[in-house]
């Protein structure tokens, strides 16, 4: 078997966490040596521990400014710049440490999610990849990348402008062949999208690069297990209180006499006292879902991967998109009718949503059909998954076209 290397760098919630740790154990579970490489100061998770993965965060980034973007539209272009793609200093520190990181590691394959500084260095490495993410995080590779939102706003010529900036910042850390465009450097060799087609944010960009493989399992955390009261309706929320009006979501979601059970990672004393006053089971992530969401009423959340997850189970869903990406996603499930989406500070608007959805019985039809449309996938992503890793490895050459570390080559920068 083959040593991977796993890793993420952008994301502050737990879903890209739990999505490589996911992967980790599959991965490990298949007979290969694994490593997580995660953004500094992420301490290894109770998971990643107890299966006895091998975790080395890359070193810290230091601060960035970026300067704001000259477009009303944003993109994945957009989103690098913001992660500081703009800067030819922060992208030569990034690039630098994760090649120190490859060249001490020595993986035979990357899997990388949200991670395209990971992705510049392990494509200059000889390294094959695979980048993985639900749809945002895996865009087409077309010049430019096309737009989350705004289309109407997209002007192709501010668009490509920004992106060969961004080039050229590359190229001033390592060799980029001349009309290299932007997508070729931050993709990977193989590119699955743990989502269904349908769910696509990006109609209409045709790229058979792109694989839809389905959500993979829902991650057992493996610190706390928390089980569903018999009261209905059961309603589970994971939520950022920074986000939201905590005080009228607790209140709303009280309001409906069931069982309600929120995640929250933000959470302070006030936020606690609120949900005990109306009722509701409160939890600090992470925590293991794989026992609540295949049997809640309703999943309210963001917008990320979790929606996915609840959708492809039949759950009735409420999206309160923070980001771009997220609104995307929402605008996507409302014009299929299969999920209800609010502005997240909408707080006068809490309670109808949540009741709303609850008693549509029409929405029931139309997620059961989705249902019995992508059922398989819960089984078949692992093995698409395991697959592609395994179709990387199996083409991985030493010699003259493997790794550096594999031809002599310096273990250093530029």
């Amino acid at each position: 078997m083959a040593k991977i290397m796993l890793a993420w760098e952008a994301g502050s919630f737990l879903g890209h966490e739990a999505l490589v740790t996911a992967s980790a154990v599959m991965l490990h579970h298949a007979g290969h040596e694994v490593v997580v490489c995660p953004p500094a100061d992420v301490p290894p998770n109770e998971a990643a521990q107890r299966e006895g993965i091998a975790w080395q965060p890359v070193s810290r980034a230091p601060g960035h400014f970026a300067p704001s973007v000259p477009a009303r539209w944003r993109s994945r272009a957009t989103a690098l710049w913001a992660f500081g793609m703009h800067s030819s200093a922060h992208t030569a520190d990034r690039f630098h440490a994760w090649t120190a990181l490859l060249h001490r590691e020595r993986p035979d394959v990357a899997v990388l999610q949200a991670a395209p500084y990971a992705q510049l260095a392990v494509r200059h490495a000889g390294v094959p990849s695979l980048e993985f993410g639900i749809g945002f995080d895996v865009p087409p590779r077309v010049s430019p990348f096309p737009a989350f939102r705004h289309g109407g706003a997209f002007d192709l010529n501010v668009a490509l402008a920004l992106e060969r900036t961004m080039v050229e910042n590359v190229r001033r850390v390592c060799p980029v062949p001349e009309g290299t465009p932007l997508h070729a450097l931050v993709s990977g060799d193989r590119r699955l999208v743990v989502s269904a087609a349908e769910l696509d944010h990006y109609g209409g960009h045709e790229d058979s690069t792109r694989h839809f493989c389905g959500p993979l399992p829902l991650l057992d955390w493996g610190s706390c297990e928390v089980v569903w009261k018999a009261t209905r309706p059961r309603v589970l929320a994971y939520v950022q209180a920074s986000a939201i009006d905590p005080a009228e979501f607790l209140k709303a979601a009280g309001q409906l006499q069931g069982d309600v059970v929120v995640i929250c990672a933000d959470a302070d004393g006030l936020v606690r006292t609120l949900a005990e006053e109306y009722g509701v089971r409160l939890f600090a992530p992470p925590i293991s879902v794989r026992e609540l969401l295949p049997s809640a009423d309703l999943v309210i959340c963001h917008g990320g991967g979790m929606i996915v997850e609840a959708l492809v189970r039949g759950r009735r869903c409420l999206a309160l998109p923070i980001h771009h990406e997220q609104a995307m996603t929402a605008s996507r499930l409302a014009g299929l009718r299969l999920a209800g989406h609010l502005g997240p500070r909408q707080a006068t608007h809490y309670a109808g949503a949540m009741r709303r959805l609850l008693a549509d019985r029409a929405l029931v039809g139309r997620l059961g059909e989705f249902e019995k449309r992508h059922r398989h996938m819960a089984t078949r992503s692992v093995e698409s998954f395991v697959a592609a890793v395994a179709s990387l490895v199996a083409g991985a050459r030493p010699g003259p076209e493997g790794a550096h570390w594999q031809r002599g080559g310096s273990s250093g920068g530029h």
